[in-house]
This record gives C-alpha cells, structure tokens and sequence, in this order.
C-alpha cells in the first residue's frame, strides 16, 4: 500500500472507531478551530501553510495571514441557497469537497466561536499530510479575496463523516487524543475541543 493510500484508507469512517491514543507532549505549534453555523474550519498560519505540501493553495494569496480549511458535501456546499433537497442528500452522502479560504486574520470573518490548541511536534506537517492526500497536487491557489475554493476530495462524506469529523480526525493525525468516531455535529465538536484545551492549559 503506497503511503498515500495509507493515510486516506486511515481517514475512512470505518477507522474512526479507533481508540485514542495516550496524550503525546505538547510543542509551540498551535492550530486553531472556528465554528459558523453548522461548519466549522482548521485554521492554520500562512507560514505553516507556505512552507509544506499546502504551498500551491497560497500561491496568489502573499498577504493572508492564515489559511482556513474544511470538508463537505459537494451537493451542499456548491449550492447556491442550500436547501430541504440537499439536507437530504447530505443523508445518503455522496461526493466531498475540500474548501481553503486565504484569510486576512487568524479566523475567518463569520466565525461564531474559536478554540485555540497546542499540537504535539509534527502535528501541523500531520494536518497538512492529511488534506494534502485528498486532492489531486498540485491543488489550484485559493483566492487572494477570501473567497471559498472548493476542491474534490478522494473522501466520501457520509452521515457518520462529516465536515466536524472530519476536523477531528486531522487533530487526532496529529496526535491530540480526541474523540473522533463519536463527533457528527459542530456542538458535539466544540465541546470536545474545550475539553482538550482545558486539559492543555492543566497540563501547563
């Protein structure tokens, strides 16, 4: 099995039953999770984002100061006006979308709420390995005006893996021991990352 099937055969929902792993050390590196709606977005340095397999998402966007991406159903997510007929497509599932959007400060300009987390040494090479593997290299640059690119993604949304899932399990790639398996909607996910803030800010 080639790495690159590795890692999204790791992403499958099936795999999400996983236990969590031991909490791993904590290191300078920071990613941030804000939540709009029912979507929530991993928000990530430009720095970070520029210097890894996420570069070419950057590419016309020099001034941004951080990256937001996320994960959905394609039928939803291209909808102009999203409706009755794609929440009940979003019940079947089908087709997935990976979205980047250049962002002007450290979360995107809608966000409700944000949890700030440390990652474990590695853990933003990790994030960036995992949606990196979903889309076909090099990815198309986001626009430098914050508008949302949407990407196909090699994963299938399903009612048991969606966009906050989907958050969840690039945390646990990189090594922060998060629920995953159990996590569907965006109150479910925040609760989970305020959980493992305050277990950060325990742990000093």
């Amino acid at each position: 099995m080639t790495p690159r099937r590795a890692l999204l055969a790791a992403a499958l929902p099936t795999a999400c039953a996983t236990p969590r792993a031991p909490a791993r050390p904590l290191s300078g590196e920071m990613v941030i999770v804000s939540a709009e709606s029912w979507h929530t977005d991993l928000c990530l340095a430009a720095r970070a984002v520029r210097d890894g397999p996420l570069a070419p998402f950057a590419a016309e966007a020099p001034a941004a100061h951080a990256f937001a991406f996320g994960f959905g159903l394609e039928a939803w997510m291209r909808a102009e006006r999203p409706g009755v007929i794609e929440a009940l497509a979003a019940i079947g599932g089908g087709p997935a979308l990976v979205s980047a959007r250049a962002l002007a400060g450290p979360i995107p300009p809608g966000a409700e709420e944000s949890v700030t987390l440390r990652l474990p040494s590695g853990g933003i090479a990790a994030i960036a390995a995992f949606i990196a593997g979903q889309v076909e290299a090099p990815p198309p640059p986001a626009p430098p005006s914050g508008a949302w690119l949407l990407v196909p993604s090699r994963l299938r949304y399903t009612p048991g893996f969606t966009c906050n899932t989907w958050v969840m399990h690039a945390l646990a790639e990189a090594g922060l021991p998060v629920p995953v398996a159990t996590i569907r909607l965006r109150g479910e996910t925040m609760v989970a990352l305020r959980t493992e803030a305050a277990r950060q800010a325990a742990a000093g």
